[in-house]
């Protein structure tokens, strides 16, 4: 009887040290799969308003970005969108569908010009939501790099569009 208990408790801890290590590999795995997309999707938006600011949508002053932090992590593991902030002027606000346009259209010509591929058909990059907030343009870029993104953006909208009851 006490043979069957140690081996019961000997099964127990390499199933418990197996999942332990196995979710070590696959978080490392993820990091470092995010972290080359947020480098890339950062050289996107950049280049994005550079252009925006080029065709003098934006100020120089308004293309100043903070640094991109991840906003999906509750959405689920391989989500990969990125949200910035940029100091605006006032009328801002009355501008963002504009801005979200221009934003998605210099976007997908940065895509196209430099062949990056998305899982779906069009640009690997794309706005999928933009705010004024406190004097700030906070501006969220989904990486459509992979199905969790494309479920993502999917799932914002159905939250934004109008439920009829």
């Amino acid at each position: 009887m006490a043979l069957i208990i140690e081996i019961i408790i000997g099964i127990i801890i390499a199933w418990v040290v197996y999942v332990l290590i196995h979710h070590m590999v696959v978080q490392r795995a993820t990091r470092i799969v995010r972290h080359s997309a947020q480098t890339e999707t950062d050289v996107a938006v950049q280049a994005a308003i550079q252009r925006l600011v080029n065709q003098e949508v934006l100020t120089e002053e308004e293309a100043q970005l903070s640094p991109s932090v991840t906003v999906a992590d509750v959405w689920g593991r391989g989500v990969m969108a990125f949200e910035y902030t940029m100091t605006v002027g006032m009328d801002t606000e009355k501008r963002l569908p504009q801005l979200e346009q221009a934003l998605n259209l210099a976007l997908d010509r940065f895509s196209a010009d430099h062949e990056i591929r998305g899982c779906v058909p069009g640009s690997a990059f794309i706005v999928s939501d933009i705010w004024v907030y406190e004097d700030q343009l906070h501006l969220d870029v989904a990486y459509l790099m992979n199905e969790s993104t494309v479920e993502y953006l999917q799932d914002l909208k159905k939250l934004n569009d109008p439920v009829i009851r």
